[in-house]
């Protein structure tokens, strides 16, 4: 049960290029553990970006996001940009996602064998709708505008867990420019046209090493997104001697630390 709880956190649809994948364990790994909370750093190890809370039978309770920064004087004036807080029903299966203003909000769905298969993300205007599919494990997120698919991409797992492949298309407005002359000077304004959309592919293949103990240790990167332009990169892991992650390395560094229930 706590690996389904996890891979729903995972799986909620991102819309950046930047890194998303793989920063976090089997939630099988922090109860184990006695994880009350997981702190994680961005950037560098000073650089608080968001606090994970559990509770003592090991699930989700509360996640707390920071603005960013990147040096003293942004970190005098780090903020709490979003609270998550997380609901159970009575067979301990997450139910409901919910930010502290009531905004955003991801709810779950699950079928008679107990299995994870359908999730709805409301962000702000725009909804998501999720499908969970097994054997192999893979997830497919949608949003449509007035009966149009503007977004659907997949995420492929390996071991039900690790991503190891991140695709799809979506729509979005042309952007054009509209050039007026007031008195004898040219002004250029540009626009996005909402009536004229634009399709774009994205194709992200993770490529994951993992040691004798099954620990990731490396993930390498190819990413073509809106098209035709490429990045690629290489990630890294290092663990701590209890086996919690302590920090990836590559595209954007990440550092985690913990607390632990008595």
């Amino acid at each position: 049960m706590s690996r389904l709880i996890f891979i729903i956190f995972i799986s909620i649809p991102f819309l950046s290029f930047g890194q998303i994948e793989n920063k976090w364990q089997p939630d099988s790994i922090y109860s184990n553990r006695q994880v009350k909370k997981i702190f994680v750093y961005l950037n560098s190890p000073k650089d608080l970006s968001e606090i994970v809370e559990f509770d003592q039978n090991g699930k989700r309770i509360r996640s707390t996001k920071y603005s960013a920064s990147y040096n003293r004087k942004t970190r005098k004036r780090k903020r709490i940009e979003k609270i998550n807080l997380f609901k159970y029903n009575n067979k301990n299966q997450l139910i409901k996602i919910l930010d502290s203003v009531g905004k955003d909000s991801s709810t779950f769905k699950y079928g008679n064998d107990g299995k994870l298969t359908s999730s709805r993300k409301n962000l702000g205007n725009f909804k998501y709708e999720t499908k969970y599919f097994y054997e192999p494990y893979k997830s497919t997120t949608t949003r449509i505008k007035d009966s149009i698919v503007v977004y659907e991409k997949s995420k492929e797992y390996e071991q039900d867990f690790y991503v190891s492949r991140f695709y799809g298309t979506y729509l979005k407005p042309k952007l054009k420019k509209v050039i007026d002359t007031i008195d004898g000077i040219a002004n250029t304004t540009a626009y996005k046209d909402y009536k004229d959309l634009e399709k774009f592919k994205d194709d992200k293949t993770i490529k994951n090493t993992f040691d004798k103990k099954g620990y990731l240790i490396k993930s390498e990167i190819h990413s073509i997104f809106m098209n035709d332009r490429i990045n690629e990169y290489e990630l890294t892991y290092k663990y701590y001697k209890n086996g919690l992650l302590k920090s990836v390395n590559g595209y954007v560094g990440r550092y985690f630390k913990y607390e632990y229930w008595e």
